[in-house]
């Protein structure tokens, strides 16, 4: 029997969430940093349009708040939360140039042309 190589690619589910609270930007960077291949991310749309990563339809597992997500604004989810939900943008910025994987939990044909909009305007 010949010996063969076989490619293992290590993904970060949602960042690292034994180190840090997944998809959050110490997350994404923990996973990286202890040697993940790439990242896989969830993404969300607020009510105003803005892709965030959360894997819940609402604040309560990880945040503490039973608000869903898509009843939010930005400006109230980073009030709830202290900032602590990031942008695609920022996870994009914060991934750099290791692979992401993108998950659309709960998505609509709006909020998945708005993720894409904002994959595309990132160049990633």
């Amino acid at each position: 029997m010949a010996n063969t190589v076989t490619s293992v690619t290590a993904v970060g589910h949602r960042g690292d969430p034994y180190l840090a609270r997944e998809n959050t930007l110490p997350s994404i960077r923990s996973a990286l940093e202890r040697g993940a291949d790439a990242v896989e991310i969830d993404v969300r749309v607020t009510r105003d349009g803005v892709p965030v990563l959360l894997h819940d339809a609402t604040l309560e597992r990880l945040w503490g708040h039973g608000r869903r997500l898509d009843r939010l604004d930005h400006a109230e989810l980073e009030e709830l939360t202290g900032g602590g939900v990031p942008t695609l943008r920022e996870a994009l910025l914060a991934v750099g140039a290791h692979r992401v994987m993108v998950d659309l939990p709960g998505s609509t044909d709006g909020s998945v042309k708005k993720i894409v909009g904002t994959v595309r305007e990132c160049g990633a």
